[in-house]
């Protein structure tokens, strides 16, 4: 399955999850290309849109790997097998980095819209597509760690490993699971880069 675009795939995503029945869901999108699926969800499923905060801890030399990530809340996730490509001191100064990332766009975003309490929330968690998994799985625990109600995971494309291990972790719709699955982008047509000033864009209409 390939998708236009990031709303068209959105506009799937919407159809696969009306028939969970949730009720007025906060649809928390990853920056940034994850917000513009999100938006779409939240329109489509009568609910609203925020931001989840997660960086990749990219491997030495080739960012794009990911050994792990880091929440808006501190939290690290590491790969299993992280230490094989990168010593402690490498990660914790990596994921500071990432830190200071998270720190910077928070200031802007949440100018913009103030974040949405999730506590006894449905909570659907957005991205445009999971490759490795561990940004998701930070997402996860900066979600769970506020008592939402329910929480569903919500990727037009993943590959099949990570959907098995988040599958024990939340309710996970994915729209395609090839099982040769290659970078998230290679099932878009257009899948040009999302900024900030987009994301911005998208908050302050739902801030109004």
């Amino acid at each position: 399955m390939r998708f236009r675009d990031r709303r068209h795939a959105g506009a799937l995503l919407v159809e696969a999850l009306k028939p969970l029945g949730l009720e007025r869901p906060v649809v928390l999108g990853i920056p940034r290309g994850g917000v513009v699926v999100a938006d779409e969800v939240a329109k489509g499923l009568g609910g609203e849109l925020d931001v989840v905060l997660v960086r990749k801890i990219g491997a030495p030399g080739n960012p794009e790997f990911a050994l792990g990530a880091v929440g808006e809340k501190g939290g690290m996730v590491l790969k299993p097998y992280a230490l094989q490509y990168a010593d402690q001191s490498y990660l914790e100064r990596e994921a500071a980095r990432q830190k200071d990332v998270i720190r910077k766009r928070a200031e802007r975003y949440r100018k913009v819209r103030p974040k949405v309490p999730l506590a006894g929330r449905d909570v659907v968690l957005v991205d445009d597509g999971i490759a490795t998994g561990s940004t998701m799985e930070a997402a996860l625990a900066v979600v769970l760690s506020e008592k939402p109600r329910r929480v569903v995971v919500a990727v037009p494309v993943a590959s099949p490993e990570a959907v098995e291990r988040l599958k024990d972790q939340a309710e996970v719709v994915v729209l395609s699971t090839p099982p040769d699955f290659a970078a998230v982008g290679a099932y878009y047509m257009d899948f040009g880069e999302v900024t900030d000033e987009e994301v911005e864009g998208l908050l302050l209409q739902w801030s109004a």
